[in-house]
């Protein structure tokens, strides 16, 4: 009955330790995946314990049926009847686990609810269940228990991530109250075990060694939860080890370390960075939702794109918005309207002008705060609301019009040519390479030109690369499209929009994110790696319509998608030949939205090789496996550790001479006295303390079959030792040293050679003070206790200072038995 009275307190606490997970994760599936381990590793437990079975067996089957529940819950599809593992559902568990890593690499926490990341949740708190079980109640030790439970209430401060500070609180209370409760789930039974029902206080059992290894446990702990994120794939280094608070960021005053991208500058850190942060989830009515736009360039100037040309267009929006520039009809059958609801990432910081992320062209918006829109671009802008945790609702159109009818586009109105047309002088240069694009490709309409220059963008001929600077002016786009042809979106973006105005085409640059990737539960998220940029390219009657020249795909900007209506030959024309092809339909569209979101729904929710927004998709090879960091980082500790004795005794030793040389003879022969024995615990022959320095040097030669120089070296250094003791004047401490170093290679010539090497490499006389030492370091707060005071009552007495004596229940002055307790023990009744 005890016993399953602890392995039910052993459950609690984990299951309530591991809420301090709660800031690692959206959402709480992961919770519950992780009580569903717990609750199997209880009854496989009570199970194994019916019979008195051991360990290693009780071990064993916790973990067979922690792995019987995840192949249950995720990959109960390929299980013999649902529930029993095959060789194929324990492949797919182990290939769900690796892309689980992989993920865990590639964003930053909070991370998103993917099948891979629960995996190693469930996991994770299932193998703490299992030890806590073991411990607690198998070796029955449910303080030693308490180590497990504090790595996995510690993990969330090992990763660089922000903590409310309510639920910390919460989180620390009811990970302590599991653990107490733990405790007294033990501490009761052993107290029934004593059936001493009120024992007097002299008759209380001596717990000092339990509480010391207690604290000793506790810094144990503390010490490996910080030490293991150094050496652990996957996880962060710590705040207290210099680790950056998330991925990108805006210094705009929130506290968040993930944030929009500004132009260009914010754009390329965010893209560049190692892991994908998630900025923001949500979810939309449209199985294909389009782009999320926060930024709108309209002002071409000889330093590139400038945002807000017309400042005086910002206009109060209540939840409608203006009406979309140019677009004729919002009732059009090719637009469809679209319901999104989004929620901003809670570490996403304060965006510099407030700007909310939409898809184009919103219409309407609810939202706290107070809104004002641009009432040529619908950029939204929300004062008086924090953004990080914001959540609102945008209605927007979702357009895809026929190909052929906006062949059929009349001439942008004056006011749109008068600001969306305008080129510097400088880039005249580029219109040459606008026109022959358009040559080439037989385009007829501006739409035909549009489709010309995007396709050109995004073949072959130009290669997607990180690493490639920001375009400027005419001189670094001149370069790009003649020279390198390598970049990202930025690069493309800004290409493109510049030779659509050399070719009469209104157009302007966005930027924002794409749709990101589809997520559990029919979300979309959105990371730091889909941060992007697009030309925006005006028509009338549509208004302003998506291009796409970037490449896209595995070795592209991998959520990237081409718009559909640039993928409808209806118009009979085909930009890459010039052919008609009328009523076919593409085939072959892996950058279609249409297909991502097949491959992503294939995957069950993770994201496929490749999809993580702006990375480059790179071959496998040239991924660092972190597994072989792992293994060089344990094999350079390992390194490491192995030549600290050795190096410490040759530290010793020259310390030792250096201060005999020094204090003069006496200190020499001292120091010679303390080099022998330390030398002889070294190789196995030991000393004993209560000899004399003549009794340990004669006993050594004899056993060491010690002779010649080196018995008369041995000799010489216990009188000096006798002499420096006893003696009113000592000996000459000259050639003290050489004579030790005679008696050390003696020694080691008589021993085995792995003796030999065991105290080069790992001398005892090292190493026992050192653990000792580390031992006694964790109990400093154990001479905090009634001893101690005790001791500092009798000082007092004894300078004279009154002493209350109260008499005791057996008539002693003081309340203590005057028989003797013999030391280091304790009197039972």
């Amino acid at each position: 009955m005890a016993s399953h009275r602890r392995t039910l307190a052993a459950a609690v606490a984990t299951i309530l330790a591991s809420v301090s997970l709660y800031p690692i994760f959206f959402g709480w599936i992961w919770f519950w995946s992780g009580v569903a381990a717990v609750c199997t590793v209880a009854v496989a437990g009570t199970l194994t314990r019916l019979r008195r079975l051991p360990v290693v067996v009780c071990a064993a089957g916790g973990l067979a049926a922690l792995m019987l529940d995840l192949n249950i819950g995720f990959e109960s599809n390929r299980s013999l009847y649902r529930v029993l593992p095959t060789p194929t559902s324990l492949r797919a568990l182990w290939g769900l686990a690796g892309q689980g890593f992989d993920e865990a690499a590639r964003y930053a926490p909070p991370v998103p609810e993917l099948n891979g990341m629960l995996l190693l949740a469930a996991a994770g708190i299932g193998i703490a269940a299992l030890l806590t079980d073991l411990i607690a109640v198998r070796l029955e030790s449910a303080a030693l228990a308490g180590l497990p439970l504090l790595l996995l209430f510690t993990e969330p401060f090992t990763l660089s991530l922000s903590r409310n500070g309510v639920g910390t609180t919460i989180a620390f209370c009811l990970g302590i109250a599991g653990y107490l409760a733990l405790l007294s789930s033990e501490g009761r039974d052993r107290i029934r075990e004593w059936e001493q029902p009120s024992p007097r206080p002299q008759d209380i059992p001596d717990t000092r060694a339990l509480t010391a290894a207690g604290r000793r446990v506790g810094i144990a702990s503390v010490a490996l939860a910080l030490a293991v994120p150094l050496f652990v794939p996957g996880l962060h280094a710590t705040r207290l080890f210099g680790g950056q608070p998330g991925i990108g960021g805006n210094a705009g005053g929130g506290a968040g370390g993930v944030g929009f991208p500004d132009p260009n500058t914010q754009l390329s850190k965010e893209l560049h960075a190692s892991a994908a942060a998630p900025v923001l989830v949500y979810k939309s009515s449209d199985s294909t939702p389009q782009y999320l736009q926060i930024y709108v360039l309209d002002n071409l100037t000889g330093s590139g794109w400038q945002m807000f040309s017309q400042p005086e267009s910002l206009v109060p929006a209540g939840q409608r918005l203006p009406a979309p520039p140019g677009l004729e009809s919002t009732a059009a059958p090719w637009a469809s309207r679209v319901t999104t609801t989004i929620t901003i990432g809670k570490a996403v910081g304060q965006d510099a002008l407030l700007a909310l992320p939409v898809p184009y062209p919103a219409t309407a918006v609810s939202a706290p705060g107070t809104l004002r829109a641009d009432k040529n671009s619908l950029m939204l802008f929300d004062n008086d609301v924090r953004l990080a945790d914001l959540s609102y609702q945008v209605t927007s159109l979702d357009e895809s019009p026929p190909a052929q009818a906006v062949d059929g586009a009349g001439p942008p109105p004056a006011d749109i040519a008068g600001h969306y047309l305008a080129v510097p002088s400088s880039y005249d240069q580029l219109r040459t390479i606008a026109e022959s694009v358009v040559k080439a490709a037989r385009a007829k309409t501006a739409f035909q030109d549009a489709i010309a220059l995007q396709d050109w963008l995004s073949s072959g001929t130009f290669k997607y690369t990180l690493n490639a600077p920001t375009v400027t002016d005419a001189s670094g786009l001149a370069t790009f499209l003649t020279s390198t042809k390598k970049g990202y979106c930025q690069q493309f973006s800004f290409a493109m929009a510049v030779l659509a105005r050399l070719l009469g085409i209104p157009s302007r640059v966005a930027y924002g994110f794409t749709a990101g990737s589809s997520a559990y539960g029919g979300k979309w998220l959105v990371t730091t790696h889909d941060a992007h940029a697009w030309p925006e390219l005006y028509f009338q009657g549509f208004g302003w319509l998506r291009f796409e020249p970037t490449p896209q795909g595995l070795t592209g900007q991998g959520t990237a998608t081409t718009p559909s209506y640039t993928l409808q030959p209806e118009n009979g024309f085909s930009p890459t030949t010039g052919q008609t092809s009328p009523g076919t339909t593409p085939t072959s569209s892996a950058s279609s939205r249409n297909g991502a979101a097949a491959q992503l729904g294939k995957q069950l929710g993770l994201l496929p090789p490749g999809i993580g927004g702006g990375l480059p998709g790179p071959a496998p090879p040239a991924q660092v496996n972190p597994w072989a960091v792992f293994g060089l980082c344990v094999l350079g500790l390992l390194l490491v550790l192995s030549a600290l004795p050795a190096c410490a005794r040759v530290v010793v030793r020259r310390r030792r001479w250096h201060r005999g040389g020094r204090g003069g003879d006496a200190a020499l022969a001292h120091a010679a006295w303390q080099e022998l024995r330390d030398d002889l615990v070294d190789y196995g022959a030991g000393y004993r303390p209560s000899e004399s320095p003549r009794a340990l040097a004669a006993r050594a030669a004899a056993s060491l079959g010690l002779a010649g120089p080196a018995a008369a070296a041995l000799r010489r250094i216990a009188m000096a030792e006798e002499r420096a003791r006893y003696a009113a004047r000592p000996d000459s401490g000259t050639g003290l040293r050489q004579d030790s170093a005679t008696v050390r290679r003696a020694i080691a010539a008589v021993v085995p050679r792995g003796t030999r090497w065991r105290a080069r490499l790992m001398p005892a006389s090292v190493l026992a003070p050192s653990l000792a030492g580390i031992s006694q370091a964790t109990d400093v707060f154990g001479r905090l206790n009634p001893d101690w005071f005790g001791r500092t009552r009798l000082s007092g007495r004894r300078s004279g200072a009154p002493v209350n004596r109260e008499p005791a229940a057996d008539g002693s002055a003081d309340g203590h038995a005057e028989e003797a307790v013999p030391a280091g023990g304790a009197r039972r009744g």
